[in-house]
């Protein structure tokens, strides 16, 4: 398999330089006028803030949902993110919520007891397409699916309305979500919101668009592989992939049969402001909250901070941008800075990142097909590709065709790369422990070009390892570069230890300015 996957790599950023001119044409002009700037006040709070304005009565659900109703409809013609919307139930949703709080007439035990059962009361959220929202498009972008709609709420879904917060639409994903770039032949291709000649990446890509343009305050996405950190550091966001079977997986579609999906797939939170995400996790978590012990205050100056020796994760990977590496650099300057304990690691089969990820997520059974033969002529659906006669992506058949390399691996070399997953997971966990975290790269470059991630398979094993190893992460922005792209790292904890990655998140929010509306 190393052959294989080696070689696919290399050809494909060979192909992706050659083709490199063809892409910049692929990816549409400039822009040609600035951003739309925002410009109302509502729209800068965080969803905590919001919660607590909301719930004291100095500001309206009805007025903060009508701001982001309108935001959204001033910038998707711009970013193509939006599958469907709920805006008039949601308004409806809001003057409920708003009515709640008059009911509780200003007494301080029933606002506490409000802020206890639905801690996020009137606050609009966006949800991922994938995710089960109760009469919402299901469609997962796949042409014979577009009419489906979800029968009800998954859980995680449901959680979060329970908590009070408000769905405003579902947003864009890849076909099936099986692909690094959001686009599909039913709603089309998500525009970063920085640059739309650039992927606001996948298969969160709705969602990170519409979170980093500014038309929403918080989301739920889903993360497989990096499908919440990548778009996260594309769109210049936070986004936390939990510790694996904390948050509820039921409910999201494409599904997969094998009792282990959960340990590989994780639904997180998706915001502006890192101050959100201890809130957003304890409500997606339900009973499994008090695992991670999120209410618990984290001294960050004595978080022990751990960063790699080597970046790349093999010889033939995808190099690491020098703006990456800077803005590592920078991340552990600070802490240096601040005289916290840090320490360079080289991991024992961390090189091998690629082989045990890939190895991990080809073990699973019962893999749901997108095609409508069980088993499709991948060559053929190619060749209609290319005719534009398929009702499938390029993307989705490249990664059909992908994990189909599986069979080229024997069982002794599954066993070898399972065996060296397991003891990686150890050493990780034992040097990190309760009070440590690692600091890496979630993506070797910023946004990329339209149609650029196949050039880069190497690239998604930064995000995909710390899938297979069921560990915390959240995707941290650190500024911009010079062409105005963001940038940014991840933070990983060992299991359970959600709250260090969170906490070492808000201080680099505070450090670097986090999220920073387009321009």
């Amino acid at each position: 398999m190393e052959l294989l996957l080696k070689l696919v790599a290399l050809v494909m950023r060979v192909v992706n330089v050659l083709l490199e001119p063809l892409l910049a044409r692929l990816g549409g002009p400039a822009r040609t006028e600035p951003f739309p700037v925002i410009e109302n006040d509502l729209l800068r709070l965080s969803a905590t803030e919001l919660a607590d304005r909301i719930r004291r009565g100095t500001i309206r659900s009805v007025d903060v949902v009508r701001a982001y109703v309108l935001r959204v409809r001033e910038v998707n013609p711009l970013i193509n993110a939006v599958v469907e919307e709920r805006f008039e139930a949601a308004l409806a949703e809001a003057t409920e919520a708003d009515e709640r709080v008059a009911a509780c007439g200003g007494e301080e035990e029933s606002l506490k007891q409000l802020a206890k059962n639905a801690p996020l009361l009137g606050v609009p959220i966006t949800v991922k397409e994938s995710c089960s929202v109760k009469g919402m498009s299901l469609g997962g972008g796949v042409v014979r699916r577009q009419n489906l709609t979800a029968d009800e709420d998954g859980e995680t879904v449901a959680r979060v309305r329970a908590a009070g917060a408000i769905p405003l639409l579902v947003s864009n994903t890849p076909e099936y979500c099986m692909a690094f770039e959001s686009y599909n032949n039913v709603t089309g291709r998500t525009l970063n919101p920085y640059d739309p000649r650039r992927t606001s990446a996948g298969s969160s890509g709705g969602e990170g668009a519409l979170i980093g343009a500014g038309a929403s305050v918080c989301g739920i996405g889903s993360d497989l592989g990096g499908s919440i950190r990548i778009p996260a550091l594309f769109c210049g966001i936070f986004g936390h992939k939990p510790t694996a079977g904390v948050v509820s997986i039921k409910g999201h579609m494409p599904v997969c049969g094998d009792a282990h999906f959960d340990q590989y797939l994780s639904l997180g939170p998706m915001c502006r402001y890192a101050k959100d995400l201890p809130l957003l996790l304890e409500v997606m978590s339900g009973p499994n909250a008090s695992k991670l012990r999120l209410n618990e205050p984290v001294d960050v100056d004595k978080v022990k901070i751990y960063y790699p020796q080597k970046l790349e994760l093999t010889v033939n990977a995808v190099p690491i941008a020098p703006e990456i590496r800077e803005a590592l650099r920078s991340a552990l300057k600070y802490f240096q800075n601040k005289c916290a304990y840090t320490e360079p690691l080289n991991f024992r089969y961390y090189c091998e990142s690629m082989q045990i990820a890939s190895t991990a997520l080809q073990t699973l059974k019962d893999v749901p097909n997108v095609f409508g033969s069980s088993k499709p002529n991948l060559l053929w659906e190619l060749v209609k590709v290319m005719t534009r006669q398929s009702e499938h992506t390029f993307a989705t058949i490249f990664m059909y065709l992908l994990s189909a390399s599986k069979t080229t691996v024997n069982d002794a070399n599954r066993k070898r790369y399972m065996r060296m997953g397991e003891e990686l997971k150890q050493d990780f966990t034992n040097k990190l422990g309760t009070d440590g975290v690692f600091l890496m790269p979630s993506f070797p470059k910023p946004a990329l070009r339209h149609y650029e991630s196949f050039g880069h398979v190497t690239g998604f094993m930064y995000t995909m390892i710390i899938n297979a190893l069921g560990f915390p992460s959240t995707q941290v922005p650190l500024g911009f570069n010079r062409d105005g792209l963001p940038v940014g790292i991840q933070v990983v904890g060992a299991p359970n230890q959600d709250r260090l990655c969170i906490a070492v998140a808000q201080e680099l929010e505070k450090a670097f300015g986090g999220w920073q509306p387009p321009k």
